[in-house]
């Protein structure tokens, strides 16, 4: 009797499609197709090399959050002049080239890579041999204001910007300069040494105007070490002690590792709202590039801290938080920022504006802008928290006192009979509330080119580009002849609207 052959039987696939997006392999960094699924309740990019092999990287840790967040999107705004044209496709043709879909909200200008520390979680390599020169700052900024007119902030990172020998003469021809009020607010990216060891520089930094954009990653010992190569918790607080002291105003920058310092991020938060000084909190969780892909956790299998577990860590460490006040920041893709703001109550508590403002006002005030508007949408948005108020069937002691801080806020700041500057109200606004933000760098393994395109933070370049950060960290800066003098490319430059070059360029 012949035995009948058992048919094959068809598999499922491990996980539901979901969307198609193009990546880098993690390895060779060339383009690839990639997948978006969904698998027990998260999100994966799964993406083959066909040199290194198959790589499926979880890009969130909550599915229904993941396609929520989608919904939160504007427009964008696009930039007064482009610089390249789309010539090879995202993401060969940085930048911004005609097919980017949102303006610079976030610059950062790069002055130096000199560092007198080697933080292995730092998402640079800095090479110490290179000092930008007068003549390239002022050529930068220009080109700058030449593509935006106007911008809310900008921040002067490196290496250690503090230690550029002419770091002040740099901030002077952003705020005193041709361009004096066109950039509202000029961050500093430090580490904080020179504002701790040196009071005379401090009081200048004072002076001058500036925001410190402070690493502040831990308050206890043991943690700098892991993240920042020494020991750093005496300095750090020294440097607090003089921010207070000095009343410099300051924005706190943790960056978090799975595992080791994620257990603090309430109390970092925590810190940041007691201090006048800090007008926002900038949580970045660590990304696996630069120096933090190589040094500290060569694959980020098991180290990777998404978005939603940010919002859930918080949610666990503050007794009063809820992880429903985050939402995504419109004016960049959803997985790349998200944020609340918490408004000052007369009695000194926080309540966050989700809680009492309509949240389509509330989105509309944040589109497009690295910072929470201060102009008429910000006023009727409270304006409409008043009447809901009173229109509550019942107004407990929590909405009284939220309705009474409002109308004071908005007594100070919206008057018609002693009317304020914009500035000002900006600065009573930012008195009154503290911005608490995610900001979830890429790195080679999710890589994501829909990310890319809405990217609104982007490095400023002395030939007049604007590089989308995590594409420039990820595919052009280790061409970056200021950087790595002896860097060959392997692919073809991006082209530029002019179709003619003035300046070296940074290749891919």
């Amino acid at each position: 009797m012949t035995a009948i052959p058992i048919a094959p039987e068809k598999r499922s696939r491990d996980g539901a499609f979901f969307g198609y997006t193009r990546s880098i392999c993690p390895t060779c960094k060339k383009n690839l197709d990639a997948h978006i699924v969904l698998r027990d309740g998260r999100v994966f990019m799964q993406k083959r090399c066909p040199q290194h092999g198959y790589f499926d990287v979880e890009i969130s840790s909550d599915a229904e959050y993941y396609i929520k967040s989608l919904s939160y999107t504007k427009p964008g705004t696009m930039p007064l002049r482009f610089a390249t044209k789309v010539e090879h496709g995202c993401p060969s043709d940085c930048g911004l080239c005609e097919d980017h879909l949102q303006h610079t909200c976030s610059p950062i200008l790069e002055i130096n890579d000199v560092c007198d520390l080697e933080c292995p979680v730092c998402i640079v390599r800095n090479q110490h041999g290179y000092t930008m020169s007068f003549e390239d700052f002022k050529r930068s900024v220009d080109n700058l204001i030449a593509a935006e007119g106007e911008l809310s902030i900008l921040l002067l990172s490196g290496g250690e910007p503090t230690l550029h020998p002419q770091f002040f003469d740099f901030c002077d021809y952003v705020q005193k300069g041709p361009h004096a009020g066109k950039i509202k607010r000029l961050l500093i990216s430090t580490h904080g040494r020179r504002i701790a060891n040196n009071l005379r520089f401090a009081e200048r930094f004072k002076a001058g105007g500036m925001y410190a954009s402070l690493q502040f990653d831990s308050l206890r010992p043991g943690v700098y070490p892991k993240l920042r190569g020494i020991e750093l918790l005496d300095m750090k607080l020294k440097c607090l002690d003089h921010i207070r002291e000095l009343d410099i105003p300051t924005v706190l920058v943790p960056t978090v590792s799975k595992g080791d310092n994620s257990d603090e991020l309430g109390a970092l938060v925590q810190l940041g709202l007691e201090m006048n000084q800090v007008s926002s909190i900038v949580i970045q969780p660590m990304a696996h590039t630069g120096d933090g892909g190589d040094r500290y956790h060569a694959n980020p299998a098991g180290h990777r801290l998404t978005m939603p577990e940010v919002h859930q860590l918080l949610e666990e460490q503050l007794p009063w938080f809820k992880r429903e006040y985050w939402h995504p920041v419109p004016c960049s893709h959803p997985s790349c920022y998200t944020a609340t703001y918490l408004f000052r109550l007369e009695d000194g508590r926080y309540v966050a504006l989700p809680e009492f403002v309509n949240i389509r006002q509330y989105l509309d005030a944040m589109a497009n802008r690295a910072i929470l508007r201060s102009d008429d949408a910000l006023e009727k948005m409270l304006l409409d928290s008043i009447t809901n108020l009173w229109s509550a069937t019942k107004v407990g002691e929590s909405s009284a006192m939220i309705l009474a801080s409002v109308k004071t806020f908005l007594r100070e700041t919206f008057n018609s009979r002693n009317p304020l500057t914009p500035g000002e109200i900006e600065r009573k606004a930012e008195a009154r509330s503290k911005a608490l933000f995610i900001h979830a760098f890429m790195d080679p393994w999710d890589l994501d080119v829909a990310r890319l395109k809405k990217c609104c933070t982007h490095y400023v370049m002395p030939d007049g580009r604007l590089m989308p950060g995590c594409s420039y960290n990820n595919l052009y800066r280790h061409y970056d002849t200021r950087f790595f003098p002896n860097a060959k490319p392997d692919r073809p430059d991006p082209v530029p609207v002019t179709g003619r070059r003035e300046l070296p360029v940074l290749r891919q």
